[in-house]
């Protein structure tokens, strides 16, 4: 039951994230699997897709990954889809280690945990313990899926996947996974759960956007030795290829990492930590003009945070375009590649090659940072403090609404951030800022929308399944997005995903239609859940 150690406790407390993680990873291999049967199910086919698979150039390579093995059916699966399981369980792992013990320190509970005879780093070590445990399990799990899948559509002896295969792919997942949620657990006890997940999926996504596009952008290059993704390329297990070097570089990051945040946590005062100076007004800052300015000086500085990071990410991207212009504009044979296998994008324009390399994550990010928005306005409630303000003449409905316009108030905030990096970063490469900048307002209504989404769960169903909902909608949008071409799904299907009606904002594609969806699911969420606060108990 999890009742005996605070290992034990942590590790129940994660059952539904790792089911939920290991449904969709593990639907990802199946779909895999499946996918090599039906469409490379001859030899013929699958020598022709090595012979496409070499004739890549290498300039576009980085994009679609290193092809090891790909007429294999580990190959094709480890081509296809192992960058998508470390990115998927990493924001499981960063949004798990950054709220550990923040979301404990947040409700209180913490503090009576310490007061017993564990020690501050007894309960570090079995928290982080719990969650390496947890990670060891989903991983372990995948393993035997492909395992399985294996022996359910092998086309001969080379479409094995060994005990051992499967036991080197399960660790090196544990340990790209760990490496980024390390990254949040260390800042963490300094800057707080949102801004250090923030700051920890910039990063990660940063360094896969680095690492795929090395060979496109050469000033990636330099970058690219920073990323665990350089660490621990050539290990593909199931493909018959491993990297233990680079495992145990990228491990031995990660230890260092969790003991940084343990030692952090031992040393400081339990809930505090550091804050962020934004020059306006003090008395906005400090809450002390009305509730939307209380609620919103308490998300603001995550949401700088969240656009700090954001921002980096997007000023990179769209300053190293500059390599990849120039490439093309020497090339017109990989130019036409482009064209053929990227409809739709001008990629020979650094807006062209902003919206490829950097809108899908950045919807996915985005939708991250309303769900800690969201999370941390409904704390309210959850932490009792709720009950406190209702007592003064603030009514239920009136917080709602407050509480809701603040969390759209720094999504407002966290793009207008990104929007100036964005734009500083294109001005650098000698093209029109306006379009690029302008096209982040697309993902500040989209996150407005997810914030709605939330509002209405919190309302509905309380106040701990506000965050939980919407990042299940980020994450599932970007899936969706992902499987449905893999999967072959109808086209109804893959409609359902929001993000497919927004157009192409960074390319000044603009979808009205989509946009206008938007904003009636932010303003709907917001009404349903206001109406359905007034009509239930609050929970303490």
């Amino acid at each position: 039951m999890g009742l005996g150690s605070v290992f034990g406790k942590t590790l129940r407390d994660s059952r539904g994230a790792m089911l939920v993680v290991l449904g969709l990873l593990g639907v990802m291999v199946a779909a895999g699997g499946g996918t090599m049967a039906s469409t490379y199910g001859t030899p013929e086919a699958r020598a022709g897709l090595a012979a496409l698979t070499a004739a890549i150039p290498p300039s576009l390579r980085g994009l679609y990954g290193d092809a090891v093995n790909v007429d294999t059916l580990g190959g094709f699966i480890s081509w296809h889809y192992a960058s998508y399981f470390a990115l998927i369980a990493g924001l499981w792992s960063i949004l798990a280690l950054s709220s550990t013990l923040a979301e404990e320190a947040r409700r209180g509970s913490l503090d009576l945990v310490v007061t017993t005879a564990r020690s501050r780093r007894r309960i570090v070590v079995e928290k982080v313990g719990a969650h390496i445990a947890a990670l060891a399990l989903v991983s372990a799990a995948l393993g035997a899926v492909a395992w399985a899948t294996a022996l359910a559509v092998a086309l001969s002896a080379r479409d094995e996947i060994g005990p051992g295969a499967a036991a080197g792919f399960a660790v090196g997942m544990v340990v790209r996974t760990l490496v980024a949620g390390s990254i949040a657990f260390a800042l963490s006890p300094v800057l707080g759960r949102g801004a250090s997940a923030g700051m920890a999926g910039a990063i990660m996504v940063g360094g896969y956007v680095v690492h795929g596009y090395r060979s496109v952008v050469p000033a990636f290059d330099t970058l690219d030795r920073l990323t665990w993704w350089s660490w621990t390329a050539g290990h593909s297990p199931l493909a018959g290829s491993v990297n233990w070097g680079g495992i145990a570089v990228t491990a031995a990051v990660a230890v260092v990492l969790l003991a940084v945040g343990a030692e952090l946590f031992a040393r400081r005062d339990i809930g505090v930590t550091g804050t962020s100076r934004v020059p306006t007004l003090p008395g906005r800052l400090l809450g002390v003009r009305g509730q939307v300015s209380r609620s919103t000086g308490e998300v603001l500085p995550m949401a700088v945070w969240w656009g700090v990071g954001l921002g980096l990410y997007g000023a990179v991207m769209a300053a190293a375009s500059n390599s990849l212009l120039d490439l093309l504009a020497d090339s017109p044979a990989i130019a036409a590649a482009f064209k053929t296998m990227i409809p739709g994008i001008d990629i020979t324009t650094a807006a062209g090659f902003l919206q490829l390399a950097f809108a899908d994550l950045g919807f996915v990010l985005v939708g991250l940072a309303a769900a800690t928005f969201v999370g941390e306005r409904w704390a309210d409630e959850s932490s009792g403090r709720l009950e406190l303000l209702l007592t003064t003449p603030l009514s239920r409905a009136r917080w709602a609404v407050d509480a809701g316009v603040a969390s759209w108030l720094a999504t407002g905030v966290l793009t207008a951030v990104l929007a100036l990096a964005v734009a500083a970063g294109i001005a650098s490469v000698g093209q029109d800022p306006v379009g690029p900048g302008a096209g982040t307002a697309v993902l500040a209504l989209y996150g407005c929308a997810l914030i709605g989404v939330g509002m209405a769960a919190g309302g509905l169903l309380g106040p701990s399944a506000a965050a939980r909902t919407v990042a299940a909608v980020a994450v599932g949008t970007f899936l969706l997005d992902t499987l449905a071409p893999i999967l072959r799904l109808p086209d109804w299907v893959a409609q359902l995903a929001l993000t497919t009606h927004l157009g192409e904002p960074m390319a000044g594609h603009w979808d009205p239609a989509g946009m206008a969806v938007c904003a009636t699911i932010a303003a709907a969420g917001l009404a349903l859940g206001t109406w359905s606060l007034r009509r239930r108990d609050v929970a303490g």
